[in-house]
């Protein structure tokens, strides 16, 4: 069967003009190739550092030493206001009272002498056996005259009164032995008073009293002071002193009988 040519139709190309042509060269492709065929490079990776990671104690640490830091500039600052404070106290007292330190410094230059004196005064005893007692005596009132007096006994010195001792007994409830033992005084009026009505006595008393003495009281029978010495049951007497000074008695009164 023979084929025709149309001519409306454009010829036919031969199949060497239908061939398609080689395709291009790719350098990219042929490089990579040639890359691939090569030797791979070595790649060096540096060592990983390790990061410090903060721990507990390291921050308590941190905190005591901030701590620290801060009570030290606390107590820097208080120094120094204390130190201000001085300095203003010292300058104010000068102002005002220089006449006060004045005084204190020549107190402090007497005391500090009558140190020295002391010293050297004890230093002196040493060789003086006979010297007298430097401290302080605590010394009892000076007595003129020791009174014993016996149950049934008087006691004189009031002019309106009698007095005896009616007895010496002994305390129940003691509380010391000073206060175990008393002794009773009895007195009455010399001359019985009377009450009288229309010229007729109606009454009449010797106002009878009784006085209880202990040891170490005082009492003041007229004009005289007398201190309870001692009492004693077993004599069944008392014992009384009589003040020499006796403006200078300030002891307290049990009783005074006129």
């Amino acid at each position: 069967m023979s084929h025709s040519t149309n001519p409306r139709l454009p010829a036919r190309p031969d199949d060497d003009e239908l061939a398609m042509d080689p395709p291009a060269s790719q350098h990219w492709r042929v490089a990579r190739d040639v890359d691939a065929t090569a030797r791979p490079r070595e790649v060096v990776v540096a060592p990983a550092q390790a990061v410090p990671v903060p721990t507990r104690s390291g921050g308590a640490v941190a905190s005591l030493n901030r701590g620290l830091g801060l009570l030290i500039r606390l107590t820097l600052l208080l120094i120094l206001l204390a130190a201000l404070w001085g300095s203003v106290t010292l300058i104010n007292v000068g102002v005002r009272a220089p006449a006060a330190l004045g005084e204190q410094f020549n107190g402090a230059i007497e005391r500090g002498a009558g140190l020295v004196g002391a010293a050297g005064q004890r230093i002196a005893d040493t060789f003086d056996p006979a010297h007298p007692p430097r401290q302080a005596i605590t010394l009892d009132a000076e007595i003129d005259e020791l009174l014993r007096i016996g149950t049934g006994a008087a006691l004189n010195g009031s002019s309106t009164r009698s007095i005896t001792l009616a007895s010496v007994q002994r305390q129940a409830t003691p509380t010391g032995p000073d206060s175990a033992v008393y002794a009773v005084l009895h007195s009455e009026l010399r001359e019985p008073k009377e009450t009288k009505v229309l010229g007729v006595t109606v009454r009449s008393t010797r106002d009878a009293q009784d006085h209880y003495l202990y040891k170490g009281e005082t009492i003041r029978i007229g004009q005289r002071l007398y201190k309870v010495n001692w009492v004693s049951v077993e004599r069944q007497q008392l014992a009384l002193v009589v003040y020499r000074e006796q403006d200078r008695v300030t002891a307290p009164l049990k009783f005074e009988i006129n």
